[in-house]
């Protein structure tokens, strides 16, 4: 989907760095790369472990989207986690009690299909062995900051928003009914009926809802219904839902 670095600076980040990034600052970190390995021990013969001394500390951690290498991308973001963003600092037993540096996830598939016969790991199963490894290391359950992305209403509201935004500039009136199609059941369905039912709950204020404040213009949200429809393809299995 392209490189991370670029998207992040295209959706609004200004300073912006990578787990391979990281990795080059801290270079002892992956040790799942065996030849990163055999370059370390070579560092620290010759001129002992450096560090990046320019490294800015990590503020907030954004997961986009299913990293390629998993492992290294694991243990980076876990130590990250366990250091307050700043993996120069040596965690101790009374500084991992509180809470970690914010974390925001888009995209919770746990599967999806592609041309296997079975579904693929998505990028839900990565946030699930992220959750289980800090778990583990830390005692403490990690704590998303925010999800964006199916199921989380924000990306319906922001599909009603680009809808209403096409409609008016074609003449046509504002949106008052969404029909969304989708093939997963657990995120596309799930998440549009429960658009629906904040939709049909008239006595809450949408300005109550957690993604309205991300919104540049809510003018643009006028449904009040919205119905799923699913397509009998990709990860639905009769025999299962």
């Amino acid at each position: 989907q392209g490189s991370s670095e670029e998207i992040a600076k295209m959706i609004g980040f200004k300073s912006v760095t990578t787990v391979e990034k990281v990795c080059e600052a801290f270079p002892e970190l992956d040790m799942v790369d065996h030849m990163n390995r055999v370059r370390l021990s070579e560092m620290i013969r010759t001129q002992g472990l450096v560090h990046d001394e320019n490294f800015r500390p990590v503020d907030a951690i954004v997961l986009l989207g299913e990293p390629v290498q998993w492992e290294r991308a694991l243990q980076v973001i876990t130590d990250l986690l366990l250091t307050d963003g700043n993996p120069a600092i040596v965690p101790s037993e009374f500084n991992i009690d509180h809470d970690h540096i914010p974390v925001i996830a888009c995209n919770r598939d746990l599967v999806f299909k592609a041309a296997a016969d079975l579904p693929r790991f998505g990028h839900g199963a990565f946030l699930t062995c992220l959750e289980t490894l800090y778990k583990n290391l830390s005692g403490n359950d990690l704590k998303y900051t925010a999800f964006v992305g199916k199921p989380y209403e924000i990306s319906y509201q922001y599909a009603e928003a680009m809808a209403n935004k096409i409609a008016l500039a074609n003449g046509q009136p504002k949106v008052e009914k969404i029909y969304f199609v989708g093939d997963n059941p657990d995120v596309d369905i799930v998440g549009a009926n429960m658009y629906n039912n904040i939709l049909k709950q008239t006595t809450l204020p949408k300005i109550s809802l957690s993604g309205y404040s991300l919104l540049s213009d809510t003018t643009f949200l006028s449904a009040t219904a919205c119905d799923s429809i699913l397509v009998c393809t990709g990860v639905y299995d009769p025999k299962k839902h």
